[in-house]
């Protein structure tokens, strides 16, 4: 993912809560996986830190769920 579109995500005036939800499992990896490399920077986007947390949750939450499987994840 490219810097503007993680730029996007973090701006998206949504925010979190509501886009998370609606990625893919995916999307969800593949903006998890820019949030950690932007938070390995010296100086992160804001929001990413809140945005990577939310996205874990929203990961875990997929794999233990009941309806995990509506997501993709068996």
């Amino acid at each position: 993912m490219n810097h503007s579109t993680l730029l996007r995500y973090l701006t998206d005036p949504l925010g979190p809560e509501e886009v998370l939800p609606t990625l893919t499992n995916g999307e969800l990896v593949e903006l998890l996986d820019a949030l950690y490399q932007n938070l390995d920077t010296p100086e992160p986007e804001f929001g990413a830190q809140v945005w990577y947390e939310m996205g874990l949750e929203e990961s875990c939450r997929r794999t233990v769920s009941p309806d995990g499987a509506a997501h993709g994840v068996a």
